[in-house]
Formats: C-alpha cells, sequence, structure tokens
C-alpha cells in the first residue's frame, strides 16, 4: 500500500486521522507509531518485522551509548555497532534477499542519523522507544522519504502543534503531489514504457532522446510527488518536514542540481560522509577523491545492478570536474551552463533507468547513431509520440517555473485554487479507479 492507493486514500487515512485527531495530545506518538507499523504491515508483513526489529536493536543501541556516555571508547563501539548492524541489514537485503522490505533504505539513514547525533553530543537520546520509533517510522516518509534527521526532527516529535491552516496547508499540498504523480510522471512514463516494449533497436534517435527526456519528467514529478504529498500529510499531523526538490532544472552545473533533487538524501550525505571525511577543507586531491567515494557510495545505495555505480561514477567524475575547473567556465556562461545540464542530465538517468549495459549500450548507439542504424527504425516514429505527449511536456514545463512556486504560494488558499483541486483530487481518483497508474517509482529503492 502507497500514498496513491485507494485503500490509503479512503479508508486507512480518514481513520487514522479520526483516531489522531480525538486521542489525547500526550497519546498521538502512540497512535501515529502503531498505525505506521500497520501501514508497512499492509504492504509487507516481513517488512513489519524487519522494521520492528531494526527499531528494537537501534533503541538499545542508543540506550547503551548512553549508558557509557563518559567511555568514549565504548561510545565509539557502539556506535561501530550501529553502523555495522544497519549496513549489514540493508547489505543483505539489496544484495542477496529476493525482497526488499518496504522503506528500509530511507528509515536505515535515518535511524543513521539518530545515532550518530547521540554519539556527538549533538542531541540528547530519545526519552522512550515509543519516542524513538515514532521518529524513525512516521509512515508520510516511511517507504521514500524525505529523509529526516535526528536534530531537525526529534523535538517536533516530543512537541508539536496541529493547526487549521497546517491541515489545510498539507491537504492541499497532498492533492498536488498525488495530480504530479498520476497526471504527469504516469501519463509521460507510458512514453518510456512504450520504448521499452518496441525495443531499443527499433527507435529513430529523435524517439530516443524523446524517451530520455520523459524518463527524465517521469522520475521528477513521481519522486517529487511522493515529497509533497509526505509533506502534505505530516503538516496535518503537525510536523514540518524538509523541502526535498528545489526546480532542479534550474541549475547551471551538476553540482547545483544535485543540490535540489533529493536534497535530504544529499544534505545526509554532505553531514554524514562528506564533512566526516574531509570535505574539501584538506586540499584538491582529497575533495575530489571524498567526493567520487560520496557518489560511489550513492550509486551502492540505489541499486545493485553495475549501471548504479556506473550512474554514481559518472555524476562523481563531472561534479569533480565542475570543482577543478568547469564550474568556472559555467559560472560565466549562463545559456551555455543551462544546455550543459539539459543535455546530461537525460543521459545519465538512462544509465540509471536501463540496468541491463547491453541494453544500456544499444540505447545509446541510438541517441548517438554513429554505428549501426538500427532495426526495423521507422524514422517518423518520433511525431506519432511527440503529438501524444506533448502537452504533458508542456504541463511538466509550465508548472517546474520558478513561476508556479510563487503562484502556488500567493493563491493556494483561495476559492478558485480549492476548486481547481478538488477537480484535479478526482480525476486522479478517476485514474486510480481504472487502474491508469503505476507505484511510486522510489519504493523499489
Amino acid at each position: 500500500m502507497g500514498l496513491s492507493d485507494l485503500n490509503f486514500i479512503f479508508r486507512f487515512l480518514p481513520i487514522f486521522l479520526l483516531v489522531y485527531f480525538l486521542c489525547p495530545v500526550r497519546f498521538r506518538n502512540l497512535a501515529l507509531f502503531l498505525a505506521s507499523l500497520l501501514f508497512c504491515a499492509l504492504s509487507s508483513p516481513s517488512g513489519a518485522v524487519v522494521l520492528t526489529a531494526s527499531v528494537t536493536v537501534n533503541y538499545i543501541l542508543l540506550r547503551a551509548m548512553e549508558y557509557r556516555q563518559n567511555s568514549p571508547s565504548w561510545r565509539k563501539a557502539w556506535l561501530a555497532g550501529a553502523v555495522l548492524f544497519h549496513g549489514g541489514l540493508l547489505g543483505y537485503y539489496k544484495y542477496i534477499a529476493p525482497a526488499l522490505p518496504p522503506g528500509i533504505s530511507f528509515y536505515t539513514f535515518t535511524m543513521l542519523s539518530a545515532d550518530i547525533d547521540v554519539y556527538r553530543r549533538a542531541q540528547r537520546p530519545p526519552g522512550s522507544f515509543l519516542e524513538h520509533g515514532t521518529f524513525a517510522v512516521m509512515f508520510p516518509k516511511l517507504l521514500s522519504g524525505p529523509i529526516t534527521e535526528y536534530h531537525d526532527t526529534i523535538e517536533q516529535v516530543r512537541r508539536r502543534k496541529v493547526s487549521a491552516k497546517g491541515i489545510e496547508y498539507g491537504l492541499s499540498l497532498m492533492i498536488a503531489g498525488l495530480a504530479f504523480k498520476i497526471l504527469i510522471a504516469d501519463t509521460v512514463g507510458i512514453l518510456w514504457h512504450d520504448i521499452q516494449t518496441v525495443g531499443f533497436e527499433s527507435i529513430s534517435t529523435p524517439l530516443a532522446w524523446m524517451g530520455a527526456a520523459a524518463y527524465s519528467v517521469q522520475l521528477l514529478f513521481d519522486f517529487q510527488g511522493y515529497s509533497l504529498m509526505a509533506i502534505g500529510l505530516s503538516s496535518m499531523l503537525g510536523f514540518r518536514l524538509p523541502q526535498n526538490f528545489d526546480h532542479p532544472y534550474r541549475s547551471r552545473s551538476i553540482s547545483e542540481y544535485y543540490r535540489r533533487w533529493h536534497i535530504s538524501l544529499g544534505r545526509w550525505f554532505r553531514d554524514y560522509l562528506y564533512i566526516p571525511l574531509g570535505g574539501s577543507r584538506k586540499g584538491t586531491v582529497r575533495t575530489a577523491l571524498n567526493l567520487l567515494a560520496v557518489w560511489l557510495v550513492t550509486g551502492i545505495w540505489h541499486g545493485v545492478t553495475l549501471n548504479f555505480l556506473l550512474w554514481g561514477l559518472t555524476l562523481g567524475f563531472f561534479i569533480v570536474t565542475e570543482k577543478l575547473w568547469l564550474g568556472k567556465i559555467l559560472d560565466s556562461h549562463r545559456l551555455l551552463s543551462r544546455l550543459y545540464v539539459w543535455f546530461l542530465i537525460p543521459l545519465t538517468w538512462v544509465i540509471f533507468a536501463v540496468t541491463n549495459l547491453e541494453s544500456l549500450g544499444i540505447y545509446f548507439t541510438r541517441l548517438f547513431p554513429f554505428r549501426g542504424g538500427g532495426i526495423a527504425v521507422n524514422a517518423r516514429d518520433w511525431i506519432l509520440h511527440g503529438k501524444k505527449y506533448l502537452g504533458f511536456f508542456l504541463a511538466a514545463l509550465a508548472v517546474s517555473c520558478p513561476a508556479a512556486d510563487y503562484l502556488w504560494k500567493k493563491y493556494w488558499n483561495t476559492l478558485a485554487a480549492k476548486i481547481l483541486l478538488f477537480a484535479l483530487f478526482w480525476v486522479c481518483v478517476y485514474r486510480l479507479v481504472n487502474g491508469l497508474h503505476n507505484p511510486f517509482m522510489y519504493l523499489s529503492f
């Protein structure tokens, strides 16, 4: 069960909200924690067992770290135990087990942030198992983030305020995120699916580029849609989750793009990996190695096949190159820098999307047809698909502009905006009822 499932929207969520708002404030963490475990169990009973075990072990390790607070060596040993436990569990399910428990990549990083923050004495440990469990597994962010860091979130677990405006704004965000997912991501995603069905050998070069653009749009609106839904739901419960996307395609470098894309993951790697490795404080060579290490781990975190490793190293190469010399050129040429991002990012998403390296090679020969002419290629195939999907590409472009954010922030609470959101919600429901949707893409990572 995901946030865009009809059973969640019309059964689970209304019942949970009724219980949550009617119960006394001191019991709301309990209601949220139990509902989160149930939410996970409805998707995967075995996944709920893994989640409960992870939370329990992590809480024991945190308490042990606090018990030995005057012994640096013991605290370091308990932290190492936490890293080994969570890293081993995540590695086992990603690389060995046949199925990935829902949300494990995200709640693993969430709990590790608690371990590291408590070890650093940046925050006191959770006061109870319930407090820790609520922080770690709250269902809006459980499956695909945003990843919350302990020092940013634990005080909200301890004390938060539910307001009518927060509920209204959160509901608006949830509907907007649902529309991003159902009306744009799932629709444009059909084009990428059709290209895979036809076969990469049989598509023209223009259609290959259109497919790269389609996958890029699909991934952005799918993941951003989930993030908006998670942030909106959390707002309804009194929480403020971090922003996860900030117009990545207005970037002028790959480095900037990934400061605007999946912001919570980038911040986690910065705070808990890049800076501890030395960041940019130990010279140019060490900075380059630290960046490559971060992107190597990022690729490994996303998937088990070689294409993810290649994707991470490719991005690391360009980011290091920008750090060394290319960034100065990009800063001096506004148009060139934007074209550079719009050209490279779809190519890197193709590497991300095509898990088979042989198929990936074929796709790149269609993108750059210097070798081979393909098989039974219809040179005008892109025209047919272009007519069908042009409107959705333009809609994606329109709502991705900063002006769209400005209009949203200014008018979201007006009657016209509420009527529009009401209409969008029921259009999404219609498509869901008719099965015209796919699971959130990041549920598999």
